[in-house]
């Protein structure tokens, strides 16, 4: 049997509690799954029951290998490059789309079908104006329960970094503003070691440069 990925394989060793190799019937009897800064999915088809997946720190760029899992209803994904979710349309069990903190701009895929869908986050995406200002209210009026996104002022920022090539998100929590390097292209852990700075002073420093902005991150590490 080949072996899985290694992100995947650790994810699987964490739910089973023990070590691999690993048979297809032990992928099979798994319904939830957390994985750790994967670089590549495709060996999820080898999950069928898979019902709620976790992924953080993915570094690739869209959905394909889970296109047609036939009982995901809970898709989590975050700090990650995603940027294609037209996968989302081929999942027909999908109610909960968490998405925040990755590259996602054009969402209009959510547009139709989906009708068991309940809750769509996308915070700190760098959505385009059609997504934002055109799909989410739409979305907002047929999704059940809660549509999520960033308010105008972190979008607007983390739009200009995507444009100036900075692939970076900017996000608040709680009263604090981060930024952070989603994907795997720029550092090994995305979930850690956000920048902390002020709307005010990180277009400031854009204006002087997108080179400017990574140095947020040495200014931290220092």
């Amino acid at each position: 049997m080949p072996a899985l990925e290694p992100q995947l394989e650790r994810a699987v060793q964490r739910r089973l509690q023990r070590n691999p190799p690993f048979s297809d019937d032990d992928l099979a009897q798994l319904d939830t799954l957390a994985v750790l800064f994967p670089r590549d999915l495709r060996d999820l088809a080898r999950f069928p029951m898979l019902r709620t997946l976790h992924v953080v720190g993915y570094g690739g760029r869209d959905l394909s290998a889970l296109a047609g899992q036939p009982r995901l209803a809970t898709l989590s994904m975050e700090f990650s490059a995603l940027a294609d979710v037209s996968a989302v349309q081929t999942l027909p069990m999908i109610r909960r789309l968490k998405l925040p903190l990755n590259a996602i701009e054009d969402i209009t895929a959510l547009r139709s079908g989906l009708p068991k869908l309940r809750e769509v986050v996308l915070t700190g995406n760098p959505l385009s104006e059609e997504s934002y200002r055109e799909v989410v209210p739409e979305l907002r009026q047929r999704v059940r329960e809660t549509v999520t996104v960033s308010e105008e002022r972190e979008w607007q920022i983390t739009r200009k970094l995507h444009a100036a090539g900075v692939p970076f998100d900017y996000f608040r929590r709680g009263e604090t503003y981060l930024l952070c390097r989603p994907g795997l292209a720029f550092t090994d852990t995305p979930d850690a070691g956000h920048a902390e700075i002020g709307p005010d002073e990180l277009e400031a420093v854009l204006e002087r440069g997108p080179e400017e902005v990574h140095k947020l991150f040495a200014r931290k590490a220092d």
